[in-house]
């Protein structure tokens, strides 16, 4: 009777938690959807400011919509060109959510913040990863290797550049729009630079 009693006390106190978890998340995922992704300013819209998203992640760290809200928040700072905070929040982001299925996004907002930041060597590794970790993913990879490229031309190394432009313009999708962009600029290059013009075979 003892041992029955203790078993019906531990999962009444497991649906209370239940219970309240479910309550938390409610309560979370309504305050993420009143909160705007735009806001008017000086008769335009522009994306809201960070900080509405980065309370509520604080406030509900152990739900799905304080996830969703830390990473939006980083976003939003990144948007407003705040690149070392962005860069802050994409790292803690990684921190404190290492299984969320956003990961590779904080991963490209915390490259981008690096290179924001002036910071081009780091950013270049950090993209690097990310083609390497998530290859399969063409979403995540495809904008990863343009950056590359538009990072190695600034580097003045065309023939990089060249090479990240071509295995993009190789995706046989004539809708995908980083292979478009792939083969715009691809072909800019090589205007400038005509000698990484491969000669015919038999030329």
């Amino acid at each position: 009777m003892i041992g029955a009693a203790v078993a019906a006390v531990i999962a009444l106190i497991a649906g209370i938690m239940a219970w309240q978890k479910s309550e938390t998340e409610s309560d979370a995922n309504a305050q993420l959807l009143s909160v705007p992704l735009v806001t008017p300013r000086a008769g335009r819209m522009v994306p809201a400011p960070a900080g509405p998203f980065l309370d509520l992640a604080k406030k509900y760290p152990d739900t799905s919509a304080g996830e969703y809200a830390a990473l939006l928040g980083a976003a939003a700072l990144f948007t407003d060109g705040k690149y070392p905070e962005a860069h802050q929040e994409f790292s803690k982001f990684l921190d404190q959510y290492p299984a969320s299925a956003l990961l590779p996004q904080a991963k490209v907002g915390l490259a981008a913040s690096l290179e924001g930041e002036g910071k081009i060597s780091e950013a270049t590794q950090k993209y690097q990863e990310i083609i390497s970790t998530y290859s399969a993913e063409a979403n995540i990879v495809s904008p990863a290797k343009l950056t590359l490229a538009r990072l190695d031309e600034a580097q003045n190394k065309p023939e990089q550049a060249l090479g990240y432009y071509q295995d993009l313009a190789r995706i046989n999708n004539p809708y995908d729009p980083w292979a478009g962009e792939a083969r715009e600029r691809g072909e800019l290059l090589l205007a400038k630079h005509p000698e990484l013009r491969k000669a015919p075979p038999g030329a």
